[in-house]
């Protein structure tokens, strides 16, 4: 852990920042939400197990410190989606040769491709990523 206290109240994991800082707060691992972090955010781990995800995976908070960016990577292969969505912030996702920008809506993106992150603004982006189960695997 790298002790990068997190506003909601959480520690973050790792900085995984190839320029400044990123780091991410895991809410859930496969499918089972962690009570102890879910009470640093109240009411988003009950908003997402009422949704209902199929198959869930993980649930985390990420966080992109201003003038940061992700290393280039890839999920291990294509079995998940990732659902972003965008809680503060703005920040440029790159996903093999199309970049976007997460500001104010949901993205979803098979992890398996190519990407990164770049925040080039001011303020922190935090997006939470929701990961559940690619259809074609179920």
């Amino acid at each position: 852990s790298s002790g990068i206290n997190a506003e909601y109240g959480g520690e973050m994991e790792g900085n995984l920042g190839k320029v400044g800082v990123w780091g991410y707060y895991s809410l859930a691992d496969q499918g089972t939400f962690n009570k102890k972090s879910c009470e640093a955010v109240p009411g988003i781990c009950d908003r997402i197990e009422d949704a209902k995800f199929p198959h869930l995976d993980k649930v985390y908070v990420s966080l992109l410190y201003p003038e940061s960016a992700t290393w280039s990577h890839t999920a291990p292969d294509n079995t998940k989606l990732s659902v972003i969505l965008p809680v503060a912030g703005s920040t440029k996702l790159r996903i093999a040769d199309t970049t976007v920008v997460i500001s104010e809506d949901t993205v979803v993106i098979d992890p398996s491709f190519e990407k990164e992150f770049v925040n080039e603004e001011q303020d922190a982006a935090v997006v939470l990523v929701i990961s559940v189960a690619h259809p074609g695997t179920i």
